[in-house]
């Protein structure tokens, strides 16, 4: 085809090019894709997802400043198979835990306030009478070795005040989550740091499952917000991480015949079995 602009170069242009109408657009479009990833929302930084809030210790009526994630602004991703939640940009149980750091007394934010008189006593006497005053470390987040810290203290608590075993087992699960983030971050020093969190993750772990193993036959729902169905989904993948394989494929067996378990648990339940009973086929060929 000749060029549809010949004749024009009397003008000076230069029209060796001919005629593309869509050229232009298609440029268009390119420098408007390269401009969009160019103006790509940044990443998601942890200071921008939490808040600090007051509230009074009802221990010794000082006021505690705590940071508190931003529900509205956090992004749900897949959890883990334990049913650890996982946010964009954030591990949301680091921000669980509310602690005076006047007197020492810890527990988890739903459950801070709600504190009868005989357990402040037993508190007092187990806790805040030894504990030595601290000032909170300074920053915009909280370290993982502080966020443990802060629910190895709630759950020192936990213990002094005889709470439930369910809110017991709840906090010894999130320590365990919480040195998972950690190592799933790379957040260690050394090889000899990496084996201990190593160890205290597993020790936890333990102590959660088998106090929510108990919880399911001496409690009634809800335990920590969850339900039985969650609980018992939730330990049949604890199960496996101890080869348990037995305990697994009962609790799963038991979800999938139970009428109203909700659906979206069934169908993982059907997805987990499969696993299970290969692992037991696997353990017995040994």
């Amino acid at each position: 085809m000749s060029n549809l602009l010949s004749g024009l170069e009397k003008f000076g242009l230069d029209v060796s090019g001919g005629v593309d109408i869509l050229k232009d657009d298609k440029n268009t479009k390119a420098t408007s894709n390269s401009i969009e990833k160019k103006e790509s929302k940044p990443k998601v930084q942890e200071k921008d997802l939490i808040i600090d809030k007051k509230v009074e210790c009802p221990l010794c009526s000082r006021q505690v400043v705590y940071k508190s994630t931003l529900t509205t602004k956090l992004k749900r991703l897949e959890p883990d198979a334990d049913l650890r939640p996982n946010f964009e940009g954030i591990d949301d149980t680091k921000y669980g835990v509310i602690l005076c750091h006047s007197c020492g007394y810890a527990a988890l934010t739903k459950q801070f306030e709600h504190v009868s008189a005989g357990q402040r006593k037993m508190i007092r006497a187990a806790v805040c009478d030894s504990f030595n005053p601290t000032k909170p470390p300074e920053g915009d987040t909280y370290t993982y070795d502080y966020a443990v810290e802060r629910h190895k203290l709630a759950l020192v608590t936990a213990m002094a005040k005889k709470a439930k075993l369910s809110e017991k087992s709840y906090i010894c699960l999130k320590i365990a989550w919480l040195r998972r983030g950690q190592l799933e971050n790379g957040l260690v020093s050394s090889d000899e740091e990496k084996k201990e969190i190593q160890e205290e993750e597993k020790g936890f772990y333990r102590q959660a499952y088998d106090g929510f193993m108990q919880v399911l036959s001496t409690e009634m729902p809800p335990f920590c917000g969850m339900d039985t169905q969650t609980v018992q989904f939730m330990l049949a993948n604890m199960a496996m991480s101890f080869e348990e394989y037995d305990k697994a494929a009962k609790l799963v067996a038991d979800l999938i015949v139970t009428p109203g378990v909700n659906r979206r648990i069934k169908d993982k339940c059907h997805d987990l079995k499969p696993v299970i009973l290969a692992k037991i086929k696997e353990s017995k060929n040994k």
